[in-house]
């Protein structure tokens, strides 16, 4: 549960180059997102971390490490940085698929004119 203490919130504002007027702003806060844990899942055993993995192990180079505090502001903050990515993520693709497409419309345009003029 979110502490009632702060208000936390992330907005993640897209702009977009080359004379496109669109900007996109998503706002996260604890009404939009379910605070994430932040530990291991439940059950799950605590193991050492393959290299470059920065997620929450249970383990470091010493052993053990203490269960992190879940729930909170910070747990909240996490979950809602995620989802911004996810965000970015999905528009990025969408951008990228779009271009695509555009950039395939005028070509197959032409091979029609040029099958047309045989």
């Amino acid at each position: 549960m979110a502490s009632t203490n702060a208000s936390v919130s992330l907005t993640a504002t897209f702009s977009f180059p080359e004379g496109v007027s669109a900007e996109i702003k998503q706002k996260f806060d604890e009404t939009s997102c379910e605070v994430a844990r932040v530990g291991l899942p439940v059950g799950a055993e605590a193991a050492k971390p393959l290299g470059g993995d920065y997620t929450y192990s249970g383990v470091h180079d010493h052993g053990k490490l203490p269960e992190p505090k879940e729930g909170g502001d910070i747990a909240l903050l996490l979950t809602m940085v995620k989802k911004a990515q996810e965000g970015s993520d999905e528009l990025l693709t969408r951008i990228i698929k779009e271009e695509k497409n555009v950039g395939r419309k005028p070509k197959d345009a032409e091979d029609a004119k040029k099958r047309q003029k045989k």
